[in-house]
């Protein structure tokens, strides 16, 4: 029978001696750590020399697909940058179509405030729902009627002046007859001559001048405006100017653009006769008096006295 014993002891040396060898190169690596030799350095040196252009080899097409990748990330942020900006522009678009609209609203509500006649009176502003113009008749629809107060022979005006008036009322829309029809018929006065005339509508841009004087001496481009004879229209509304033709005759142009009619104001409280204001002076020129000699008996001289009387 073998026994065990000199088993362990060899088991023993050889573990000793791998132990020793170890603790050998150890220290020749701390050694050698320690020294600073050339041959260690040039060694180096050649290496990082012969690997630079491995290294370099092997990064450039890393770089080149960081580079790929980095580009397709900023085309799909600049892609959804640009479709973020082009809503952003319709939405303004959109909002600065809403402005110029509210801004022509404005502008054209603020005008209306300032063509109505100095008196205060109850007003009804509307939208024209037609177009005017018609084969047979030129007349405008608005959106307001028997709700609003509206009745007929009512007067209607814009921004610019005198529209028309008021023909014809439904429950909710009203039909307005314009200047321009040939049969519409307006008591009118020169404002710098202050003759009184009445204007026809003949379907055209032009007004003829019905009834004047022939005493009267029309002034070209003078304003002309409504007179309120006859109570259905109040006065000092305007209606547009005295233009004269080739042919030497004159008419009225009026100042409202019919063709280009958004909101109309309607007068809703025109009910009675006007009363004209203190600087109205009635509906033909006033005439200078003449004065004339008269003899008055004789004074206490003995003398006959004369005096100046007017007519």
């Amino acid at each position: 029978m073998v026994s065990g014993k000199p088993s362990k002891i060899k088991l023993f040396k050889s573990t000793k001696n791998f132990n020793f060898i170890l603790i050998l190169l150890c220290l020749i690596l701390v050694f050698l750590g320690k020294l600073d030799l050339i041959a260690i350095r040039n060694m180096k040196g050649f290496l990082s020399d012969f690997l630079a252009p491995i290294t370099y080899a092997l990064n450039k097409p890393v770089k080149e697909i960081a580079g790929v990748f980095e580009d397709v990330k900023s085309a799909g942020s600049l892609r959804e940058e640009n479709i973020r900006l082009k809503t952003e522009i319709r939405k303004l678009n959109v909002i600065n179509s809403k402005t110029s609209s509210q801004e022509l609203e404005l502008l054209e509500l603020r005008k209306l405030l300032k063509v109505l006649p100095e008196r205060k009176n109850q007003i009804i502003t509307a939208r024209a729902i037609t177009a005017p113009g018609g084969v047979f008749a030129n007349t405008v629809l608005i959106n307001a009627g028997k709700d609003y107060g509206i009745k007929i022979g009512q007067p209607a005006i814009s921004s610019l002046g005198l529209v028309g008036y008021v023909v014809n009322v439904g429950m909710k829309t009203s039909r307005i007859i314009l200047l321009i029809d040939i049969n519409s018929m307006i008591p009118i006065y020169f404002t710098s001559s202050n003759w009184p005339a009445i204007v026809q509508g003949q379907s055209g841009e032009l007004l003829k001048i019905k009834f004047l004087s022939s005493k009267a001496r029309p002034i070209e481009g003078e304003i002309v405006e409504t007179s309120g004879h006859g109570g259905r229209l109040p006065s000092g509304i305007n209606v547009g100017k005295v233009v004269k033709s080739f042919s030497g005759n004159f008419y009225v142009k009026p100042s409202v653009d019919f063709l280009r009619l958004t909101y109309i104001t309607i007068i809703t409280n025109k009910t009675s006769l006007p009363t004209f204001s203190r600087s109205f002076q009635g509906f033909a020129p006033l005439q200078k008096p003449k004065s004339s000699i008269s003899l008055k008996g004789l004074n206490l001289s003995g003398k006959r006295k004369i005096e100046s009387t007017e007519d």
